[in-house]
């Protein structure tokens, strides 16, 4: 089959256009490319203590350097968030994956702090160059009549953060070049994924000329949803809030905690959470969107308790279980607030709305992280661990009762 052949999926009104995969094998590679995405968006998770102790930073300047990758995210979606619907996926990703491996390589060989804003901003855009792009490919390419995509999409983003925060922590560890393995390895990985961009069917048949769309494309909110989308969006708030909190401040609360093996500690912070939340979802992924927002958030409460607890009393096997159980509440409530907010987006807009979506989950992660930065700063981490936790308990709250709110 060539790639100028035309193929029409059996339940959608969209025109697809060959590539070498087949529409369920583009799904998974696409769900896999996520996931990839994501573990690079952790890796750096457990190296911030040597580039603390290198450059002689503050834990200011870390949050801050976490929160400029959830700015350059929130600046891509914002300009090209829905440039995918316009010119196709598969041009997109193309220049997301290869962005993505230069930001790999900054980082790589950051000879100062400077360049670790640098390399995590271009990784930031290069991320929300694709997400939109990825989670627009996976409606397109799940199975008529199933919430599929929206599963895949919640399920690669945990695993992915999982893996890299872990496998990071363990190169960092264990393999020589600390900061330099890590990253060059998911350059390898970015490398084998371009043949599958090229190879994957195109599911955007009318394209516009690229001078038509270079231009900021406004994310955009289902016509005549706006109330149920604010009320939903709540979920997002509640889950990427503690998201942001552990991918950044998280290895140093953990680190504090238990002696030796500090880069592996930091590693499965993150990841306990993230896996945990993966696991979540695969096991309730039947529940209905809100009932798994109704079961996660009072999990998320119990477990932002046993966070905080454990940080008051210096507990370490009490912070890793309560990680656990956090992150089990924190996928679900996850799941539930994507399939409910995706579900609203018509195909032809898929895109804008996956943007501003992700708009929504990055400003929850990013903005609240580096107000931790500076109260941790000021106050010591058990103080911003307990007033983060605070903080999130009352959006998982505001989740819970939104869902009561609007059908």
């Amino acid at each position: 089959m060539t790639t100028t052949e035309l193929l029409r999926p059996r339940s959608a009104g969209r025109v697809f256009r060959s590539g070498g995969l087949s529409r369920p094998a583009a799904f998974w590679f696409v769900g896999a490319l996520y996931a990839l995405f994501l573990m690079a968006s952790t890796a750096p998770s457990p190296m911030y203590s040597i580039y603390q102790q290198r450059w002689g930073f503050t834990t200011t300047v870390l949050t801050e350097v976490f929160a400029v990758y959830a700015v350059a995210i929130l600046a891509a979606l914002l300009l090209f968030g829905s440039l995918s619907d316009h010119i196709g996926r598969r041009p997109v990703l193309l220049v997301a994956v290869v962005l993505e491996i230069v930001s790999m390589l900054l980082l790589a060989f950051a000879p100062a702090v400077g360049w670790l804003y640098a390399g995590r901003a271009l990784q930031g855009f290069a991320t929300g160059v694709a997400t939109s792009a990825i989670s627009g490919s996976l409606l397109d390419f799940q199975r008529p009549g199933t919430n599929r995509g929206s599963l895949v999409n919640g399920v690669a983003a945990a695993f992915g953060m999982a893996l890299g925060s872990l496998l990071a922590g363990a190169l960092v560890q264990y393999v020589p070049g600390p900061t330099l393995t890590s990253y060059l390895l998911l350059v390898l990985g970015l490398a084998v994924a371009v043949p599958g961009v090229l190879a994957m069917p195109e599911p955007v048949a009318h394209r516009h000329k690229l001078r038509e769309v270079l231009r900021p494309q406004r994310p955009t909110v289902p016509a005549g949803k706006g109330l149920a989308f604010a009320l939903m969006a709540t979920t997002l708030l509640a889950s990427w809030i503690v998201g942001g909190m552990f991918m950044s401040l998280g290895p140093s609360v953990a680190k504090d905690m238990v002696h030796g093996n500090p880069y592996l500690i930091g590693g499965a912070t993150v990841a306990v959470l993230a896996g945990f939340g993966g696991l979540s979802q695969l096991v309730l992924s039947s529940v209905e969107a809100r009932r798994a927002v109704r079961i996660g958030g009072p999990v998320m409460v119990l477990g932002l308790a046993g966070v905080a607890t454990s940080t008051i009393e210096h507990q370490p096997l009490l912070f890793f279980a309560a990680a656990a159980v956090l992150g089990s509440g924190w996928g679900v409530v996850f799941m539930g607030g994507m399939r409910m907010l995706t579900g609203l987006a018509s195909p032809e807009h898929r895109a804008g709305t996956s943007a501003l979506i992700y708009v929504v989950a990055y400003l929850s992660a990013g903005v609240p992280s580096v107000v931790l930065g500076v109260v941790s700063t000021s106050f010591g981490l058990t103080t911003a661990t307990v007033v983060f936790a605070s903080a999130a308990a009352l959006f998982a709250t505001l989740a819970v009762t939104s869902t009561y709110l609007h059908r």
